[in-house]
């Protein structure tokens, strides 16, 4: 069977499409651009960004065996991508993304696509909170992605009815090609250059963004992507577990556009914060908790985590000039 199975990308997967033979890309090519990704590790070679273009393209057309495409994942896992290869595979999936309405105000926001699998979400108490002073948001997600396949914002923010604060996007709906993809990447069982180039796909054509990783070493990655992207503005965030969040029982570190890598320690705040947000149930758990800070019946510890990711966001947005003045302020208008 040639190509990638034509599956939806989310967690039910039904409505299963018939598969067509299709022209693969040229042998030749797919042979020159899999050499230079299968030397031994001391001589593997960097893609240019036509190269890798061309290449993911043709996956996405379905040109590519998926054998093929596999080894081709795994190649550049295991070489490491540069931010030239991940220009180059953004444009390909882009050039075949379907329009949405776009929002250039907004704030994109750009977690990690797997979700959470061990902690509880304050975020979308937060966003709701950063929204009353004039800031919406988008956010584009798809569900069961590897490798924890957890529980993403859409999910809990869909419970709580939060329609005004986030404008969602599935992926199934504005890059199906992509989506196609999952059930091999889920096959795969590693994080993919798919887990980096899909959040930074940003289908609502916002001018500013913000985005999380994993590991220190990839905010210069992910600066010099931002940057070949021309984002007006950006800031990265080193989250809890691949999110938006800030720690609230350690200190954690982010990048504003144009600024030094800095790290921010919460005791700054003097204020109590949880010390464990662990859970088994991070759905049930994250709409208990979130919907009881909305309602205004919280008021304890986890109520002053929200505010104090609201107030992150707020001087990550350069609304003010101090993480602890902006929590401050959120605190006096939800208290």
């Amino acid at each position: 069977m040639l190509g990638v199975p034509n599956l939806p990308c989310g967690v039910e997967r039904q409505n299963r499409c018939a598969v067509k033979t299709v022209k693969l890309i040229p042998m030749e090519e797919v042979l020159r651009v899999l050499k230079k990704l299968t030397k031994l590790k001391e001589n593997l070679q960097d893609l240019t960004e036509k190269e890798a273009y061309t290449f993911f393209k043709a996956i996405l057309e379905g040109r590519v065996s998926s054998v093929k495409t596999a080894a081709f994942l795994t190649a550049m896992r295991i070489k490491g991508e540069t931010s030239q290869e991940l220009l180059g595979v953004i444009r390909a999936i882009r050039e075949r993304m379907k329009a949405l309405s776009e929002r250039e105000d907004a704030v994109d926001l750009a977690p990690n696509y797997d979700g959470k699998d061990r902690t509880l979400y304050i975020l979308p108490s937060a966003l709701w909170m950063v929204s009353s002073f004039g800031v919406s948001f988008t956010n584009h997600y798809a569900l069961g992605v590897p490798t924890k396949e957890g529980v993403t914002l859409f999910e809990v923010c869909k419970v709580l009815e939060l329609k005004d604060v986030v404008t969602f996007a599935d992926q199934r709906d504005f890059a199906p090609d992509l989506c196609r993809l999952m059930p091999l990447r889920r096959e795969l069982g590693f994080r993919s250059l798919i887990n980096t180039v899909e959040k930074f796909l940003n289908p609502f054509g916002c001018k500013r963004i913000i985005v999380s990783v994993f590991h220190k070493p990839f905010f210069e990655k992910n600066e010099a992507l931002l940057e070949l992207l021309g984002f007006e503005d950006y800031a990265i965030v080193k989250g809890l577990e691949g999110g938006l969040e800030p720690p609230p029982d350690r200190p954690f570190m982010f990048k504003r556009k144009g600024e030094e890598l800095k790290s921010f320690d919460p005791k700054k705040l003097g204020i109590a914060l949880p010390k464990d947000v662990s859970t088994d149930d991070v759905l049930g758990e994250s709409v208990k908790v979130n919907a009881h800070i909305v309602e205004g019946t919280r008021k304890d510890e986890f109520f002053n985590w929200a505010c104090y990711t609201a107030g992150f966001i707020l001087f990550l947005l350069r609304i003010y000039p101090s993480i602890e003045e902006a929590t401050e302020e959120v605190m006096k208008r939800f208290s």
